[in-house]
């Protein structure tokens, strides 16, 4: 027995495994990945730096029984003015003065700025009840995949706090001085 449908039948297969093959060429070409696009590699790099920079935070907040943290202290020497990364060292805001005897600039040099990984660092306090947020670090506008990660210090009336530092005490009365939340945003540039 011979059938002459056979050719058609054959005919028809390779015209819908053609089809199917355009329409996933197409598909792919559709989807295609810029480096601005969220992708496995771009989540896999935002959780890399929110893992660098909390290590960064929880490493720096960490003190001995009766010492204060280098977090604490850098917060408390603060002189209140804005740095900027110039390549080589923070310098104030357009100025050329650096921003010395402060262990959180040291780190963030080391880890972060060694690296090409650009990061602000965001100060939020309570002033007479209203939260204000200042920049101590200020090296640009985040990108879009930009990771924030944040660290509550507690300062207390015994800490010596810089006379320039624009935190102020939040109550006289009691021995909490003020609460600062530390801000560290990291992204790739």
């Amino acid at each position: 027995m011979f059938d002459e449908k056979g050719q058609l039948h054959t005919l028809e297969g390779v015209a819908a495994a053609t089809i199917l093959l355009l329409v996933i060429v197409y598909a792919i070409d559709a989807t295609s990945m810029t480096p601005l696009t969220s992708s496995t590699s771009s989540l896999h790099v935002e959780y890399e730096l929110r893992t660098l920079g909390q290590d960064v935070l929880n490493m720096m907040d960490y003190a001995e029984p009766g010492y204060n943290s280098a977090l604490k202290n850098s917060i408390l020497q603060w002189d209140g003015n804005e740095y900027i990364w110039n390549g080589s060292a923070y310098i104030i805001k357009g100025g050329t003065s650096p921003l010395t005897n402060s262990s959180l600039a040291a780190i963030l040099v080391t880890t972060l700025a060694r690296q090409g990984i650009a990061h602000n660092v965001a100060i939020t306090f309570l002033d007479n009840g209203t939260p204000v947020s200042r920049n101590m670090i200020y090296n640009g506008d985040p990108s879009f995949s930009a990771v924030v990660v944040s660290r509550k210090i507690v300062l207390q009336n015994t800490d010596s706090n810089n006379p320039g530092n624009p935190i102020k005490d939040i109550d006289p009365s009691t021995n909490l001085y003020n609460v600062v939340d530390v801000k560290l945003i990291l992204w790739r540039t």
